[in-house]
């Protein structure tokens, strides 16, 4: 079942497709079977997935994150995600896949009250392009949902494109198994910057996954560069950095693999992801 372990859903600048790739990174700089493993701004939790199907305890492991994905995680890790409200929220949603996309909009556009960890999934799953969405105050914001779409005769793409990836079955499934096998895990639904506050064994590995530079899309940033300098002011852990170009001399171009995408498949290049021993 472990193996079965996949993000809950589709999120702009997630680490699904390289995860594998980073981690075999992290391991490499201390594989101590002790070793904690800090996974920062972790959003959809590629990485600290695939170190858990790596062996990983998952007590060995702190994630954070300051927006919504801190809260499902947070709720997932410490066992207090309630499924049975979850589960209403999927019960909820249309058989007809093109009435779907007012639903959301409907729902998104309600107060959020105290089930954000429950609702969050179901409303990302249905973001147009895995586009973050976010609170702001009570309300959503960035709530931009997909139609259902199909192809017309001059499409490249000859399959429909649905307007929630994965399916609410699939969705269930998956976070199913990730509250079985996740929990136990550190969450943290916390300003990045607040972390060095907290004391960082020398002997951890730490993973950050800031905002792209220079890009649009996310509710929050932070100024990358100074934080790796008040890092290094508080441990000599070694400090992984993903961004779209590389920090360093010694930053490694990662494989994405596979076409270069797009509903249209014309998109001009494949995106870049460089991770930085910084």
């Amino acid at each position: 079942m472990i193996d079965q372990l996949r993000v809950p859903c589709a999120y702009q600048g997630g680490k699904q497709r390289v995860a594998a790739q980073i981690v075999d990174l992290l391991l490499e700089a201390n594989p101590g079977p002790t070793t904690c493993f800090y996974d920062l701004c972790c959003g959809s939790a590629a990485v600290s997935i695939e170190l858990v199907k790596r062996g990983i305890e998952p007590s060995r492991i702190c994630m954070l994150d300051i927006s919504s994905w801190g809260v499902f995680w947070t709720a997932i890790c410490s066992g207090t995600f309630d499924m049975d409200v979850f589960d209403q929220f999927l019960s909820e949603l249309p058989s007809e896949k093109r009435d779907l996309k007012a639903h959301m909009l409907a729902l998104a556009a309600l107060p959020v009250g105290e089930h954000e960890a429950e609702l969050y999934p179901v409303l990302q799953a249905c973001s147009f392009g895995g586009k973050q969405i976010w609170l702001n105050g009570n309300r959503w914001a960035n709530a931009c949902f997909r139609d259902f779409w199909q192809p017309t005769a001059t499409s490249i793409r000859r399959s429909p494109a649905n307007p929630m990836q994965p399916s609410p079955t699939e969705l269930r499934r998956r976070i199913g198994i990730l509250a079985k096998h996740m929990r136990g895990a550190n969450c943290l639904n916390i300003d990045i910057m607040a972390i060095l506050s907290y004391p960082i064994p020398n002997d951890a590995v730490v993973y950050l996954d800031p905002p792209y530079q220079d890009t649009t899309g996310y509710a929050f940033g932070f100024d990358v560069p100074a934080f790796i300098r008040k890092f290094r002011e508080v441990s000599e852990a070694p400090l992984f950095v993903s961004e779209g170009a590389p920090l360093n001399s010694d930053a490694v171009l990662l494989d994405f693999g596979g076409a270069k995408g797009g509903i249209s498949g014309v998109r001009k290049g494949k995106h870049q992801e460089w991770i930085s021993r910084c």
